[in-house]
């Protein structure tokens, strides 16, 4: 079975950062500048808050890569590049495509070839961002909750995760496809904002699946897993407590990571079942949360690819 946790972890330093006006229209998450705000000192800030993040994950023993965002492409939304890549146990890495024109220059083959000097193996590469060209759309393990394991892939449809993409990934990668739409005014633009799954843990805001059949069998199927099930709240959501990442440090302990924001928006009785089965992290990056509209999760690419010793 493959495996549903990752050991390594690869981040994006940005350089361009910015609040990006292409994705404001589908990301209800997401805030405008300020006519006061100072670009520099919002940059200072994400800049703080990302190495506060690296240093914390060091501090935790997980092992991750980071690589520097160009300044010269102009990429507001680097900081995310689980978008754009995703990387499997097989030795697969598939690109995807992006709804923003901006962010399509987040793709970058020097990284993928790069990996190797860290010691992991791409065997093959599964490019389908020419659905580009015909506006269909899936934003990576944001518009897909991948189960590793039993080879699903859950999504809620948007304008940035549409059916023909999710289509051909199911073709591609041989997943089943589970997918839902959401009752909220804005359609949820990435479903990693309302669903984590790990190994041990689930948390799902139930209240926003449009299809009751289908939530229902989605909570049957999570329970059935073996996995602790943690009802998300509206509220708890729009805190980015959906954008958290169950992850394995080098000392194989079992770690979920997430923003100050959301942990702030955890119960007691929550977070009281989520530390029987492991570790909870948090990282404060309100900044980033708040102009880039997006949270912890967002920030992380997993690398399952086989790696030397």
């Amino acid at each position: 079975m493959n495996q549903q946790n990752s050991k390594y972890l690869m981040l994006i330093r940005p350089r361009s950062f910015s609040s990006n006006e292409e994705t404001l229209d589908s990301n209800g998450f997401q805030n405008q500048f300020e006519e006061k705000s100072s670009l520099s000192l919002i940059r200072a800030a994400v800049d703080s808050e990302f190495t506060n993040m690296i240093s914390v994950l060091s501090d935790q023993k997980i092992d991750h890569v980071v690589f520097e965002d160009i300044e010269d492409l102009g990429s507001p939304d680097a900081i995310f590049p689980n978008n754009w890549v995703t990387f499997h146990d097989d030795g697969t890495v598939v690109l995807y495509p992006l709804m923003s024109l901006k962010r399509r220059k987040e793709r970058r083959h020097d990284i993928i070839v790069s990996l190797a000097s860290f010691g992991f193996s791409v065997d093959k590469i599964i490019d389908i961002s020419n659905l580009e060209n015909a506006e269909h759309y899936l934003e990576g393990t944001g518009s897909m909750i991948l189960d590793r394991g039993n080879k699903k892939a859950y999504a809620c449809l948007s304008p940035r995760t549409t059916s023909e993409a999710l289509t051909t990934f199911s073709e591609a990668m041989d997943y089943e496809i589970i997918k839902f739409s959401s009752t909220t005014e804005i359609p949820i633009y990435h479903t990693n904002v309302m669903m984590s799954l790990g190994e041990d843990t689930a948390l799902v805001c139930f209240d926003v699946i449009k299809e009751t059949e289908l939530s229902l069998k989605l909570r049957s199927d999570l329970t059935q897993s073996g996995r602790t099930v943690i009802d998300l709240s509206v509220h708890q959501m729009n805190n980015f407590l959906g954008n958290a990442l169950e992850v394995q440090n080098n000392k194989d302990e079992k770690l979920l990571l997430m923003s100050k924001a959301a942990h702030d928006s955890l119960t007691s009785e929550q977070l009281a079942k989520l530390s029987e089965r492991l570790r909870v992290i948090y990282f404060s990056i309100p900044t980033i949360e708040k102009y880039g509209g997006g949270s912890v999760r967002c920030m992380l690419a997993e690398i399952f690819l086989k790696k030397d010793k």
